[in-house]
């Protein structure tokens, strides 16, 4: 630590300095645009460039847009990075290296909160809440991640009380290009990745791979053995052209990770070996001269983990889903625009328990779960977006339910503001881990249903220079799904289990700004107040916190260096394990240099001023630490 402490640093200002002075003499490059955008009016025609969406009910979702240039940008390596600086986004507390950390979208829990890369519905059905955890995975890969916040019911599912993740993975613009790259740092941290992709004729193709082996540091604050982390992952994406209306494809994912980890009192040498998979074959379909947009897809993905050191022997937990899907986007006139479609998922589970359950047997379950949708966008007058979504879902064990959404935006052009609302429900059924895990599930359990609403303002000011949103919002659900300490539900278990809270209820601002100084200088910041209260005891949720800001600066110094800071700030959050987490602050400090225009080496220092916190309380954080990489483009 004291190495990077005064390397980096130093490190930084001599490669500034040793730049040749010839280099000194081109001028800054302008920063690419601002990304926090005002919902404009739109026609129905556009529907062709989001195939899937109705453009009048996007324009009324509160949504943050980060794209690849952001992602490079700041250098970021888990998605976490990046998704904090959201705002309504809360991240799971942070534990050891390369261990997962669940994400929630305006206090609903990560059951509400789906995540699609590439039309794949990523989950792992064997944990609770049926949720996708964030780790390590290959940020190369993406061309932007689309964050909705708030119930979209529709053609994302009945399930989103939270909202909606979509990562959009890049895709080919050469006949042949690629990357590769290093990067080493504090923690015995060693990461790499390659990919390349090309154009030949009707066939587009991406392929890619990345590892990570960190030596990390101990998971139990007080733990005197380092917890490392190892991860490697593939993915694969092939593209025909199939005619002037038809574009099929198929996409593949596959990662390894190997976790150690520990217990928030003592040391405990855990070892998680995981393995997650991920294959989607599908196609996108035009017709009636472009007014009408298919796109269908039949995708599997499977996770699978195994668990070994005290307490175990080898027990294993996969979970699987298959789902198919359609959605129809049908551009009716330039004012009035319709999609439908439809998905239906199998779910399914697996588990082998023989050290964490001796007493119970293999548990294998699934179940179906079907649903349809209509969803019609207006324009009746200029400038003015009106939305209405309605959906129906079947479940083979919980019958059916009916779900809706309602938005509308209004543009006010000559002072380039946008006022937006909505309101929405979810369905969310209990997983099936909930209900059938030997030590904690109950099948008595019941889904969980939600309905919230938002008001936001979008505001550009001096040409564009300065871009503004807030929203208020407020959520209610009854019937929450959480764990609950107390008696062991079964003999030979810990105690605790899973059960209906009744109703909880959220409400909150939601605030994110982005100020273009110079056309080389630019900050941004977010903010967000929420809070998350049991409705009939008055307590306010568990790791939720109360107050939660990020803000940074990015200057583009010449045309070939520019230099970076993040803050971060958490309030105080409680967890019904471990306790009270303390508030907090971090910040980071990042820079890069485009040496020719094939080769850009970086350096970051994260924790710049070596903050003590804990997220959950018990177990460690990474103090003050330091990588430099460098990366190759051909």
């Amino acid at each position: 630590m004291m190495t990077f402490r005064f390397l980096l640093p130093s490190s930084l200002f001599l490669t500034l300095l040793a730049i040749p002075p010839a280099l000194a003499q081109t001028g800054p490059q302008p920063l690419p645009p601002l990304s926090v955008n005002a919902s404009p009016a739109v026609t129905a025609a556009e529907t062709q460039a989001r195939a899937g969406s109705v453009p009048q009910e996007s324009s009324s979702t509160a949504r943050s847009t980060v794209t690849a240039t952001t992602l490079d940008q700041r250098q970021a390596r888990r998605l976490e990075d990046v998704l904090r600086d959201i705002p309504g986004v809360t991240l799971g507390p942070q534990r050891g290296a390369g261990l997962e950390r669940a994400v929630s979208l305006r206090g609903i829990g990560a059951r509400g909160v789906r995540v699609f890369v590439d039309g794949m519905e990523m989950s792992d059905t064997s944990q609770a809440q049926s949720q996708y955890k964030l780790t390590e995975i290959n940020l190369r890969d993406i061309e932007s991640v689309d964050v909705l916040r708030g119930p979209q019911t529709g053609r994302y599912g009945a399930d989103t009380g939270g909202g909606v993740i979509v990562i959009t993975t890049r895709r080919p613009t050469a006949p042949l290009a690629g990357q590769a790259g290093l990067e080493a740092g504090s923690y015995k941290t060693k990461r790499a990745f390659a990919n390349a992709s090309g154009l030949q004729g009707p066939v587009d193709w991406r392929l890619s791979a990345s590892g990570a082996d960190i030596g990390g540091y101990s998971d139990f604050k007080g733990g005197e053995k380092d917890d490392p982390f190892h991860q490697w992952g593939l993915n694969a994406t092939v593209g025909v052209q199939a005619s002037d209306t038809l574009h099929l494809q198929a996409v593949a994912r596959y990662q390894r990770r190997d976790v150690f980890y520990d217990a928030s009192t003592q040391d405990r040498d855990w070892d998680r070996d995981e393995t997650e998979q991920a294959l989607r074959l599908g196609g996108t379909h035009s017709a009636l001269s472009g007014a009408l947009i298919s796109q269908f897809g039949i995708a599997d993905t499977l996770t699978t983990r195994q668990y070994w050191g005290f307490g175990t022997k080898g027990d294993t937990y996969d979970g699987g889903k298959t789902r198919l899907d359609y959605t129809g986007t049908y551009a009716l006139t330039d004012t009035v625009s319709l999609a439908f479609g439809g998905d239906a998922t199998r779910e399914r589970i697996e588990q082998r328990t023989p050290g964490f359950a001796p007493t119970a047997g293999p548990l294998d379950a699934h179940f179906w779960k079907k649903g349809a949708f209509t969803t019609l966008g207006v324009t009746p007058l200029e400038n003015l977006n009106l939305s209405a979504t309605v959906r129906g879902d079947t479940h083979d064990d919980f019958g059916g339910k009916g779900t809706w959404r309602l938005g509308s935006a209004y543009t006010i052009a000559a002072t380039g503001t946008t006022l937006r609302g909505s309101y929405g429900t979810s369905w969310q059924t209990p997983s099936l881990y909930e209900r059938f895990d030997p030590c904690y599930g109950r099948d008595s359990l019941r889904p969980e249903t939600a309905k919230g609403w938002d008001i936001g303002l979008d505001q550009s000011l001096l040409n564009n220079r300065v871009k503004s949103g807030v929203s208020l919002f407020r959520t209610t659900t009854e019937d929450e799904i959480a764990f609950q300490g107390g008696a062991a539900l079964r003999a030979g278990c810990n105690g605790g289990g899973y059960v209906n809270l009744n109703r909880t209820k959220v409400k909150g601002v939601e605030w994110e700004s982005a100020l273009q100084l110079t056309d080389t200088l630019r900050a941004t910041a977010s903010y967000t107040w929420m809070q998350a209260d049991n409705a009939l005891t008055g307590t306010r949720l568990r790791d939720r916190p109360l107050h939660q800001a990020g803000g940074g600066l990015d200057w583009q110094l010449r045309k070939d260096v520019s230099v970076g800071t993040s803050l971060h700030y958490r309030d105080n959050t409680t967890n019904s394990w471990t306790g009270r987490a303390d508030e907090f602050w971090t910040a980071d400090l990042r820079a890069a240099w485009d040496v020719t225009e094939a080769v850009n080496l970086h350096l970051r220092i994260e924790n710049l001023f070596n903050a003590r916190y804990e997220e959950d309380p018990g177990y460690g954080t990474p103090g003050r630490s330091g990588y430099a990489g460098v990366t190759v483009s051909f």
